[in-house]
């Protein structure tokens, strides 16, 4: 008789595996299996892969199938089902009761989660069991692409453990460099003593930790009586948790839900602390809110020890033709001076289809020292206007219009500008026949603002036709261009003592001609082993404006360009339409550069440029001098890309009738990879500046970076700001420690102290100085950023 007829028999077979359907032996009862025993091994396949869904797969050095329905395996016991697979030394499995049960080295594996214990019972089809002193690895693979989750303002992860606000600071956010490095959370590892297998996608480890360091480093843990991990929404849910820190507990949560797929998810964002000079020891605690794929918001309290509570919020939203941040700032009753003091910056940006776009932009702030009092940044502290404006933009092949309604709020109470109420400018291109025609045209209604005294106020309605005839081949071009510049004033207080109402109505048309040449030389030659293409580009540019006084047209938004490489090839060299100079001048340049042939980089450049003056220059700008000098001073620049590691930019200004230098910029960039970077800058304008601005990011060795800026300002002898600060990276944690100096616009200079605990990626801690840093240091790569391979040499 087959051994396969009687239920107490064995059937062994080293080596063999076993696979059963379960669909297809559920719906047999015993009986049929004894009715039907001639038949009954074609229910039982032999195989060496997994072929029927639902089927279960056992293998071991030892198998046992008894006829009521019972598998067992021992000696590397092996059994699968429907992606799952559980090891260990004996497994047996009851088909009718639906139980399964290991013991020794047991390991249950799903996806990219691993489970070990000594033990596990589990009721397979309902994954329903548990595991006790278990150890868990897994990987959490970046989240699938998701039409209803692309969004490019909302993509930065934002869960209780991150930042998700970091986007804003830098057109390099950090969400984009992780999207070519390896993820934050690839390798965590954790330990529980028991885990609770509540459903296909639910586990619950009571009495757990879990890190991201490797499986020899104990550095820090976060710990938790209750975690509940949901595979489907890659989400978990933590009560009782804090963070252990080289054995010391360092911060405390009764609840804490977070997402370990980069998703984002509502919850409360680790705290924030730091400290400044005028507003004492600060704490951020912010909650996000993911409201949809497409919205969010972040409310928070900010508390400062010598100020109080301050109350922030921020709403961020994208739609396919919208999109928009509000940002909100608020504190009762500041401890210090006892004003309600507050923060409101709103963006919007909308497409209206047919080549139509708009917005708003409003800005203000509740009194002048807001931001020298409560920023460290000195792009903020050093603002002195807040726009506030409405607008609107065409843009078609020909033609494009924008108009805009703005205003300002002042806070210096010096630094004051005409408000623009409103602007209207209109431009045309065009080509027929050869010819480039181009028209101008704008419409301002400048408004004084509050402060501005004895200051003349109107309209300035300008028009600037103009047709240019383009001739070019491979090595030379000629461009004669002719037009006529023509502003109408209508002004109010415009009238000096003593002189008539024709001051407030005022004109000015003016005819513009000018021929722009050049030549195109190269020839290829050899340099070290390589091949370059050396150019020679001579340029030559003729302007031609008559003369006529414009000593009675207000100043609104005019003033005088700084001479560079591009501006001495202005046909005018104000900025703004209320001064146009007379021209019959000349200007000269010789370009040559230095092209590697293979690769099409330009290692080599230098320029050299100056305007000769047929005419003295007649026309200023108030309580300034008119020019009698023949020429300009003469423009030099020169540009290195020695190769990818350094750069080299400079450039002079020479005064040939003074015979000084009234200009003169140094900058040098060294960055031979990645987390090592030096730059140094030296900028000089005679009689008014002189300064030095250099910055780094090095590597110390030990797993020690340092990172610094200084701009000090030599004619003041004083640093207009210094950054200085120290970064440990340890593999599955960093910390940085940075002190700040920022010099304020409105008020004495403010300092800053930031100290940071990052976790793997998983949680951070304490105040981030991530922003600030790249902001002065835009080489600046984060530790954990930063390729294994440099990061591992410099931890020898």
């Amino acid at each position: 008789m087959n051994n396969l007829h009687v239920h107490s028999s064995t059937f062994q077979e080293r080596g063999i595996r076993l696979i059963l359907a379960l669909l297809a032996i559920g719906t047999l009862s015993p009986e049929h299996l004894r009715a039907e025993e001639e038949t009954a091994p074609e229910k039982i396949q032999l195989a060496e892969a997994v072929t029927l869904p639902g089927a279960i797969e056992i293998e071991g050095d030892t198998l046992q199938l008894r006829m009521d329905r019972q598998m067992r395996a021992t000696g590397n016991a092996v059994m699968r089902k429907d992606g799952q697979q559980v090891t260990g030394d004996d497994i047996r499995y009851d088909i009718q009761n639906d139980e399964l049960q290991v013991e020794g080295n047991a390991v249950i594996t799903a996806g990219q989660t691993k489970i070990t214990g000594p033990m596990l019972r589990m009721r397979l089809s309902e994954n329903i069991g548990e595991m006790r002193d278990v150890s868990i690895e897994f990987k959490s693979s970046p989240p699938p692409p998701n039409d209803e989750d692309g969004s490019p303002l909302l993509n930065d992860q934002a869960i209780l453990l991150s930042d998700p606000k970091r986007y804003l600071e830098d057109n390099q956010s950090y969400s984009t460099q992780a999207s070519t490095k390896s993820n934050a959370f690839d390798n965590i590892r954790a330990t529980a003593k028991q885990v609770l297998f509540e459903g296909q996608n639910i586990k619950r480890l009571k009495g757990a930790s879990y890190t991201s360091c490797a499986a020899d480093v104990d550095d820090w843990y976060i710990k938790t009586n209750s975690l509940e991990l949901n595979d489907y929404s890659r989400t978990g849910v933590a009560t009782n948790a804090y963070v252990e820190f080289k054995g010391v507990p360092i911060l405390y949560t009764p609840w804490m839900s977070f997402s370990y797929n980069n998703q984002r998810k509502s919850g409360f964002l680790a705290p924030l602390w730091g400290t400044t000079s005028r507003s004492g020891f600060q704490l951020l605690t912010p909650y996000y809110i993911n409201i949809s794929p497409d919205m969010d918001a972040t409310v928070s309290t900010n508390y400062f020890s010598k100020r109080g509570l301050q109350l922030q919020g921020e709403f961020r939203y994208l739609g396919e033709t919208y999109s928009g941040i509000n940002n909100l700032e608020y504190l009762d009753k500041d401890n210090m001076t006892g004003q309600t003091r507050y923060y409101a910056k709103l963006t919007h940006l909308q497409s209206f289809g047919s080549n139509w776009s708009g917005g708003y932009s409003f800005e203000k702030v509740s009194d002048d020292t807001y931001f020298s009092d409560l920023a460290t940044r000195i792009q903020v502290t050093s603002r002195v206007n807040l726009q506030q404006a409405v607008f609107a933009n065409y843009n078609s092949e020909h033609v494009t219009f924008n108009g805009i309604l703005q205003r300002y709020q002042n806070l210096d109470n010096v630094s004051f500008v005409y408000q623009r109420l409103p602007q209207l400018t209109l431009t045309y291109n065009d080509d027929f026949k050869g010819f480039h025609v181009q028209t101008g045209a704008q419409y301002v209604n400048f408004q004084t603002m509050d402060g501005m005294v004895d200051k003349p106020s109107g309209s300035r309605m300008s028009v600037y036709p103009s047709i240019s005839y383009p001739m070019k081949n491979s090595y030379a071009y000629v461009t004669p261009k002719i037009g006529v510049q023509s502003t109408q004033y209508s002004l109010s207080n415009n009238i000096p003592v003593g002189y008539s109402q024709e001051y407030n109505q005022l004109n000015r048309t003016l005819p513009i001609m000018s021929v722009d040449s050049g030549l195109y030389f190269d020839r290829q030659t050899s340099l070290f082993d390589t091949t370059y293409t050396h150019t020679l580009e001579p340029r030559a540019y003729y302007v031609y404006i008559p003369y006529k006084d414009q000593s009675k047209l207000p100043i609104f938004d005019t003033s005088l360009n700084t001479l560079n490489q591009n501006s001495i090839f202005y046909e005018n060299q104000f900025s703004g339409d209320d001064r146009v100079n007379n021209a019959n001048q000349m200007t000269l340049a010789l370009t040559s550069r230095l092209i590697d042939s293979e690769t099409g980089i330009e290692r080599l450049s230098g320029t050299l440029a100056q305007r000769y003056y047929f005419e003295d220059q007649k026309v200023t700008l108030p309580n300034t001098t008119t020019s009698i000098s023949k020429s300009s001073d003469i423009l030099a620049g020169f540009t290195a890309r020695l190769s990818s590691r350094l750069n080299l930019d400079t450039f002079w200004q020479y005064d040939t009738e003074r015979s000084n230098m009234q200009r003169n910029n140094y900058l040098l960039r060294y960055n031979p990879e990645p987390g090592k970077s030096f730059t140094f800058g030296y900028r000089y304008t005679a009689n008014t500046l002189e300064q030095i601005d250099t910055s780094a990011q090095w590597p110390l060795g030990s797993g020690w970076y340092g990172i610094s800026r200084l701009n000090y300002s030599i004619r003041d002898a004083n640093a207009v700001q210094f950054l200085g600060g120290l970064e440990y990276d340890a593999g599955c944690w960093q910390a940085r420690a940075v002190m700040q100096r920022v010099q304020t616009a409105t008020a004495n200079a403010n300092y800053g102290m930031f100290f940071q605990l990052e976790l793997g990626g998983l949680t951070s801690i304490g105040a981030n100085p991530l922003n600030v840093i790249k902001r002065n240091i835009p080489t600046y790569m984060r530790t954990y950023d930063i390729p294994a391979i440099y990061r591992d040499q410099n931890a020898q």
